[in-house]
């Protein structure tokens, strides 16, 4: 499956990407602190003058995807991947942490143990969804309950990332 997007180059092998791995995964955490401060803004809505209406539950989906995409973004680099397309990316993941069938045998054995669940992939696609909806659409309205689970599938997605990518 990856094989297209190597192809098009949206998927690169590149050495100088471990270098930046660490980086990735620091954005995704300084994308759950945005995220969590973007929940909370309804506590202050008057004294920042706000009003009432208003809703950040759109940008907390659109944050939360972007703390796990950042996420992603490490374990790919960590292995010495870019990626230049969020689908790619999730079909990289795919491949290399659950079906482990591109990786060389030396790093097989680094994955046996630290495998991410089809289910976290999933999730992943879930939440991109999620955040076309709440940037993009007009017509569907990102509930607060949306929000909230949003939030709760990125931190533990970026938790599994980061006992993944400490174990690489």
């Amino acid at each position: 499956m990856i094989e297209r997007f190597i192809r098009s180059k949206q998927l690169m092998q590149d050495s100088t990407a471990k270098n930046l791995a660490a980086s990735y995964l620091e954005k995704a955490h300084a994308n759950l602190i945005t995220m969590e401060i973007l929940s909370k803004v309804d506590k202050y809505k008057s004294m920042l003058a706000i009003p009432k209406e208003h809703t950040t539950d759109e940008w907390v989906v659109s944050v939360a995807y972007y703390a796990m995409y950042m996420a992603a973004l490490s374990l790919l680099a960590k292995l010495g991947y870019r990626s230049k397309s969020h689908t790619a990316t999730s079909a990289a993941l795919e491949e290399f942490f659950v079906k482990n069938k591109i990786l060389e045998n030396k790093h097989l054995a680094n994955f046996e143990s630290i495998r991410m669940r089809q289910g976290e992939i999933e999730t992943l696609r879930d939440i991109r969804d999620r955040r076309e909806i709440a940037q993009y659409s007009v017509t569907k309205r990102t509930t607060k309950e949306i929000a909230e689970q949003t939030k709760s599938d990125a931190r533990s997605f970026v938790d599994r990332a980061e006992e993944i990518f400490d174990n690489l």
